[in-house]
């Protein structure tokens, strides 16, 4: 989904700005947390990890747009009610900038969930706050590190 505002002036239309809207996912059993690896075949963040997620697509909701991308993703079904907000990031990319919204769910009694996309996705693991990867999308990182926090708004790239 793009938001974007527009302004006509003397006849002549103009974007002042587009941005994309990503929902994501902390997915959680007990202290650990589920990471996903990009793949190496991707455009962007090859081989690095990142929270499950993607953008929400024209007239789809935040949490439509997450429980999808999870289940495409990992194979789990989660209902929307079992995701709870807690960020939201701003963040101006080299192309566009981008509104992600964060949202976290106990999957502890759910199946295990498995890379669903092996075109996209390479691996995915567990790991506690202080085993997060260094090879990590770096807006993901700092979600996480706000969300230990209890922040729930950050800028990245600004």
């Amino acid at each position: 989904m793009l938001l974007s505002i527009t302004v006509v002036e003397n006849f002549s239309v103009r974007v002042l700005m587009v941005h994309n809207v990503f929902a994501l996912a902390l997915l959680y059993v007990g202290d650990t947390i589920l990471l996903i690896q990009r793949s190496a075949q991707v455009d962007f963040g090859k081989g690095l990890y990142s929270l499950v997620g993607g953008k929400v697509e024209q007239g789809e909701r935040a949490l439509q747009a997450i429980k999808r991308e999870v289940y495409e993703e990992t194979g789990l079904d989660i209902p929307e009610s079992d995701f709870e907000f807690v960020h939201a990031l701003y963040r101006k990319g080299t192309e566009t900038d981008f509104v992600a919204f964060c949202f976290k769910a106990d999957i502890s009694r759910l199946p295990a969930p498995y890379v669903k996309e092996p075109d996209k996705h390479d691996d995915m693991q567990f790991f506690t706050m202080d085993q997060v990867p260094n090879a990590m999308l770096s807006a993901h990182k700092q979600v996480l590190e706000c969300i230990a926090r209890s922040v729930y708004y950050s800028e990245h790239g600004w």
